[in-house]
C-alpha cells in the first residue's frame, strides 16, 4: 500500500566478513539477532523502535559466492503506530528483477518505543551467583557443531543462579569500531545467548536458537561489551536485561522463544539462495504462421540407417534429408550404444559432404527426452541427443532435433515435423498440439517435495560407484562428514589398488564409517549383481550415486565407435545395471552424476554427452515409475579432477565466454544437499555468470541459456551500498 516504507541492502560473506564467523551445522547462517538489529533500525526510522514480537520463518543461509538482496517491509501505521514489520530476501545477480521469488525470513510487529527507564546492572558481580568454567568453551562448542569464529566469540564470563544466568560479553578489539554502527551488534548479543548452549553451564534442556522475539526495545546505542541477565521464563524461553560495562540499560527482551534447528531446515533454507540449480523447462512456441508444409524433395532415410548410402538413390541433394528413430525393442547398454553409434555414422557422413552444406538433417526421435517431468518411453535413443546437441554447437545450422509426441497416431507427425522445422529452432519437441523448446531456468524448492525428500544415508548401505576418483571420494567424505552415513561399499574398477583408496578408507573410518572397497566393473552385469547379493542383510542397501565416468573429447568428425563405446560404457551400461539390480530393493535415493555437457551439447564431447543424456532420461524414467531418480548435470569443478584435470587454458575461456563458471568443492555439496528439495529428476548444476550472456563477446548464448539472459543492464539505485545493511546507525554524541 502507499503507506508502507521498503528498506532495501545487500549482504554478502565479502561487503560483511564478519557474518562468516556464524557458522552453525557447516553452514554460514545469519544470526537471528541479526533479524532483530534490521527490524529495530528500520522502526526506528519510522517512530516505531520498539520490536512488539518477532518471529523468524526460515534461515537465511549465506551463498559460498555472491550476495543476497535484503528487503525490509515495514506497513503503515494504525490507530495505535503499530506497524507490520516483515524481511526478505533473495540472491544477488543481474536477473534479480527478472521475478525471482523473495523468502520469507522474519515477520512481526513494531510499536512505539516506550519512555519509561529500565532497569540496569549496577551490582556486578551478581551477589550469590556461581561463574562457570569457560575453559575451551568455543573449541568444546565446536565440536557440538557451533564453528563461532572471532567476531562471535565474545562470552567472557558466566555466572549461575537459581532461574538465572548472568553474562559477560566484549567485542574484540576489531570489531569495537564497528560497534557504533548498530542499535546492538548481532555479534554481541548472540554471544550472550551462547551462555544458554549445552555444555556452557550446564542449564538442563533442549539446545535451541532465536525463534521468537517479544517486547524488544534498545535504550542505547554502540555498546562494544554488556552485562547481559538472562532470566529462564520456561525451557525453552527466557527474557533478557541488557547494559552497557558500567550497568546502564542497553536493551531490555520481554521474552526470547528458542528452538532446534535441523541440518534439514538449513538445507531446506539453502534452496532458497542457490545460485547453480537450474530445472529444463519447456517453452511453448507460437504456432506458426498459415500451413507448413515439408518441402517437396525432403528424402527420408531408413530407420535403421548408418551412413547416407540410402541417398544414392536421389536423383538431387534434397534440402531436408529425415532420419526417424522408431522407439521400441529391448532396453540395454549394448542396445542403447547400438543406437548411437548409427545415429554418428549418419551424422559423420552428413556432415563430412560438402554437398549436403545448404542441406538440413532432421533426426526425428518419439519419446526419447524427459519432458516437464514425463516419461521417456524411448530411452533406446535418448542418448542420440546428446550426441546430435555437440553436432550442433560445433556445425550451427546443419542438424535439427525433433522429439515427437509418442501417444500421437504417425501419421500427423508429417505435419507437426514441418511445424517444427518452421520455427527454425535447433531442438523442438511436440506435444498434442504443442511445440516446445528447451530452456533452463532456476530452480525453486518444492513445497511438497519437503525436507524429506533427501536419502537416507544413515539408515543402511550407500553404494558410491567411481569412489576413488576425486568426484567420489569427495562424496563419500560428505555423507560420512554432513549425513551421518555409517556404512559404505565404495566401487571403482581397482578397489583397493587405486590410488589414495587405502587412505580414503582410514580416513572414513577415523570418522566412524565402516568402509568396504570393492574392485567391480559395473558395467559387467553378473559381476554387480554378485557385488549387490553380498551387501549384509543388518544393513541393506539404501542409496546408491553413480558418479563414474571417462572422458574421450573430439569433434564429433574424429570419432569413431570404438571411441564412442569406451566412453559410453561407464555412463549408459553401469547405470542401467545399476538400475534394473536395484530396482525392487527400498532405495531412498538413486543419483547419477552426469553433466552440462548432455544438455548444452557442449562441443568436442558428443559421445560424452551422448552418455549423460541417457542419464538425465533415465532419472525421469524411473521418477515416472515411482522409483527414487536424480541425474546432476554437473558443470566445471575447479578442483582438478579424472574429468576435469584436461581441460585446456583454451577449453576454460571458451567455457567462460559461454557463461559458465567453475565450482568449488563446498559449493558443489551444497547444492547436492539442496537438490532433492526442488523435487526435479533433471538439474544441471552450475555457476552461470549472467553478464556473459547477454552477450559483448560476439558469441550467442547457447538455445539451452537464452532463457536466463538478462534483458537489459540494472542500473543501481540508491540507498545500495552492500556496506549500509546491518551497520546504518551513529550513536548519538
Amino acid at each position: 500500500g502507499s503507506d508502507d516504507t521498503l528498506f532495501t541492502s545487500r549482504i554478502s560473506r565479502h561487503t560483511h566478513p564478519w557474518l562468516s564467523d556464524h557458522r552453525v551445522l557447516d553452514t554460514d547462517l545469519f544470526p537471528g539477532t541479526g533479524f532483530v538489529e534490521l527490524a529495530t533500525a528500520a522502526g526506528e526510522r519510522l517512530g516505531a523502535g520498539r520490536v512488539e514480537d518477532l518471529t523468524l520463518a526460515a534461515p537465511l543461509v549465506l551463498p559460498a559466492s555472491g550476495g543476497v538482496q535484503i528487503q525490509v517491509l515495514v506497513g503503515g501505521a494504525d490507530a495505535s503506530g503499530r506497524r507490520s514489520v516483515g524481511v526478505y530476501s533473495r540472491p544477488d545477480g543481474d536477473d534479480a528483477a527478472a521475478g525471482r521469488p523473495w523468502a520469507a525470513h522474519a515477520t512481526g510487529t513494531l510499536a512505539p518505543a516506550g519512555t519509561e527507564t529500565p532497569e540496569g546492572l549496577a551490582a556486578w558481580p551478581p551477589v550469590g551467583a556461581q561463574e562457570a568454567e569457560l575453559d575451551g568453551v568455543y573449541a568444546r562448542l565446536s565440536e557440538l557443531g557451533y564453528g563461532y569464529g572471532p567476531v562471535f566469540q565474545g562470552l567472557r564470563r558466566v555466572w549461575k543462579a537459581e532461574g538465572e544466568l548472568f553474562a559477560e560479553v566484549a567485542l574484540g578489539e576489531e570489531q569495537r569500531a564497528d560497534a557504533a554502527r548498530f542499535g546492538l551488534h548481532p555479534a554481541l548479543l548472540d554471544a550472550a545467548l551462547h551462555s544458554l548452549l549445552p555444555g556452557v553451564a550446564d542449564r538442563q534442556g533442549q539446545e535451541g536458537f532465536p525463534f521468537s522475539w517479544s517486547g524488544v526495545q534498545v535504550h542505547a546505542l554502540g555498546a562494544s561489551a554488556l552485562r547481559v541477565r538472562l532470566r529462564l521464563t520456561g525451557p525453552e524461553s527466557v527474557a533478557l536485561t541488557v547494559a552497557d560495562a558500567s550497568g546502564a540499560p542497553v536493551a531490555t527482551v520481554d521474552e526470547l522463544a528458542l528452538r532446534p534447528l535441523s541440518r534439514e531446515a538449513l538445507r531446506a533454507a539453502a534452496t532458497q539462495v542457490r545460485d547453480g540449480l537450474y530445472a529444463v523447462t519447456w517453452t511453448a512456441l507460437p504456432a506458426p504462421a498459415g500451413e507448413p508444409s515439408l518441402p517437396e524433395d525432403r528424402f527420408e532415410l531408413p530407420s535403421d540407417a548408418s551412413d547416407l548410402s540410402a541417398l544414392s538413390t536421389a536423383s538431387t541433394v534434397p534440402s531436408v534429408v529425415v532420419l526417424p528413430l522408431m522407439p521400441g525393442g529391448t532396453v540395454s547398454g549394448e542396445a542403447a550404444r547400438g543406437a548411437v553409434a548409427r545415429v554418428l555414422g549418419v551424422v559423420r557422413s552428413w556432415l563430412e559432404e560438402e554437398r549436403y552444406a545448404d542441406a538440413r538433417l532432421v533426426v526425428v526421435t518419439r519419446g526419447a527426452v524427459p519432458v516437464d517431468g514425463g516419461d521417456v518411453p524411448d530411452l533406446l535413443h535418448a542418448g542420440v541427443w546428446g550426441l546430435v546437441r555437440s553436432a550442433q554447437t560445433e556445425n550451427p545450422g546443419r542438424v535439427v532435433l525433433v522429439d515427437l509426441d509418442p501417444a500421437e497416431a504417425a501419421d500427423a507427425s508429417e505435419h507437426v515435423l514441418a511445424a517444427a522445422l518452421a520455427t527454425g529452432e535447433p531442438q523442438v519437441a511436440a506435444r498434442a498440439e504443442t511445440l516446445l523448446v528447451p530452456r533452463l531456468a532456476r530452480a525453486q524448492a518444492d513445497a511438497e517435495s519437503g525436507s524429506d525428500s533427501g536419502a537416507r544415508w544413515d539408515a543402511g548401505t550407500v553404494l558410491i560407484t567411481g569412489a576413488t576418483g576425486a568426484l567420489g571420494a569427495v562424496l563419500a567424505r560428505h555423507v560420512v562428514a554432513e549425513h551421518g552415513a555409517r556404512h559404505l561399499l565404495l566401487v571403482s574398477r581397482r578397489g583397493e589398488s587405486a590410488p589414495g583408496a587405502a587412505e580414503l578408507r582410514a580416513e572414513l573410518e577415523e570418522a566412524g564409517a565402516s568402509v568396504t572397497v570393492a574392485a567391480c566393473d559395473v558395467t559387467d552385469r553378473e559381476a554387480l549383481a554378485g557385488l549387490l547379493a553380498a551387501v549384509p542383510a543388518e544393513h541393506p542397501l539404501t542409496a546408491v550415486v553413480h558418479t563414474a565416468g571417462v572422458l574421450d573429447d573430439g569433434l564429433i568428425g574424429s570419432l569413431t565407435v570404438e571411441r564412442l563405446d569406451a566412453v559410453l560404457r561407464p555412463k549408459v551400461d553401469a547405470a542401467w545395471n545399476l538400475h534394473e539390480l536395484t530396482r525392487d530393493l527400498d532405495l531412498s535415493a538413486f543419483v547419477v552424476y552426469s553433466s552440462i555437457a548432455g544438455l548444452l551439447g557442449t562441443a568436442g564431447q558428443a559421445n560424452y554427452s551422448a552418455g549423460n543424456t541417457f542419464l538425465d532420461a533415465l532419472a525421469a524414467h524411473r521418477r515416472a515409475q515411482g522409483l527414487p531418480g536424480l541425474s546432476l548435470a554437473w558443470g566445471l569443478w575447479a578442483e582438478s579432477s579424472e574429468l576435469s584435470g584436461g581441460l585446456s587454458e583454451v577449453d576454460l575461456q571458451r567455457m567462460a565466454r559461454s557463461g559458465l563458471l567453475p565450482l568449488r568443492t563446498a559449493e558443489a555439496m551444497e547444492l547436492f544437499d539442496a537438490a532433492p528439495a526442488t523435487g526435479e529428476a533433471v538439474l544441471a548444476v552450475n555457476r552461470i555468470d549472467l553478464a556473459a550472456l547477454r552477450g559483448g563477446s560476439g558469441d550467442q548464448p547457447l538455445p539451452m541459456l537464452r532463457a536466463l539472459v538478462p534483458a537489459a543492464p540494472r542500473r543501481a539505485g540508491c540507498g545500495g551500498d552492500g556496506g549500509a545493511a546491518l551497520g546504518g546507525r551513529r550513536a548519538p554524541r
